[in-house]
């Protein structure tokens, strides 16, 4: 039976997936990038404790490793749902916006950034979802503010991940909220159209935090896709 491995986001643990898990009809890991400083790094811990062939599934920066993963073992990497997540280069205003934010955190003002700046972008409605809401705090908090310099800075120094497209050729589903303000619609239909065997999804009211506002369309995928590319 193929392996699904799932690859979390900024500020986020394994708690990510809690609602996506129990819907899963495959076995399940999840890897931590609590340690790791560049997403180059991330890409090699998914192939370094991943499975010898599985399906990986990657949230926003855990996406963006799972593109670069794909790119480095393709004959591993069956399938990938690459969840609110996007290719775009980086650009001057989002650079800026990271620098900001890592000087705020390392102010001392970490925990006035995840309540007012990073918190009320993550979900379409500003009042919904408050377990969830409060579990994103929680992943946050606890991560802390160098973890936070870490994979800010990976975000930052990044490469421009456009050239990689081309080589992901294993079948591709992109999931995205329709209210998703940080990888937009927009982005994942030119992230979709970008590779040769691309699929795009639009979960409809939903933001930023698909596998916690979304939990049933996210496993719907990921089991569609994995049973897809069960061996027979």
């Amino acid at each position: 039976m193929i392996a699904v491995v799932l690859a979390p986001g900024l500020l986020c643990d394994d708690r990510l997936w809690s609602a996506v898990t129990p819907l899963l009809a495959w076995p399940v890991m999840t890897v931590d990038f609590a340690e790791d400083d560049t997403i180059g790094a991330m890409a090699d811990r998914i192939l370094a404790e991943g499975p010898q062939r599985f399906v990986l599934a990657g949230f926003s920066m855990g996406g963006m490793a799972a593109m670069v993963a794909a790119t480095r073992a393709p004959e591993r990497i069956a399938g990938l749902i690459l969840i609110d997540t996007h290719a775009e280069p980086e650009t001057p205003d989002r650079s800026e916006r990271r620098a900001r934010q890592i000087a705020t955190a390392d102010a001392g003002g970490f925990a006035r950034l995840v309540r007012e700046e990073l918190k009320p972008v993550y979900f379409a409605e500003p009042e919904a979802h408050p377990e969830e809401r409060r579990l994103v705090s929680d992943m946050a908090l606890e991560a802390g503010s160098l973890q936070f310099r870490r994979h800010v800075q990976a975000l930052l120094l990044r490469p421009d991940p456009t050239p990689l497209l081309p080589a992901l050729t294993m079948p591709v589903t992109v999931v995205t909220g329709d209210a998703d303000g940080l990888a937009p619609p927009e982005a994942a239909r030119r992230l979709a159209g970008s590779v040769p065997d691309g699929r795009l999804v639009l979960i409809p009211g939903c933001g930023h935090m698909a596998p916690l506002e979304a939990p049933a369309a996210v496993a719907a995928e990921i089991n569609a896709l994995a049973r897809q590319l069960e061996p027979a």
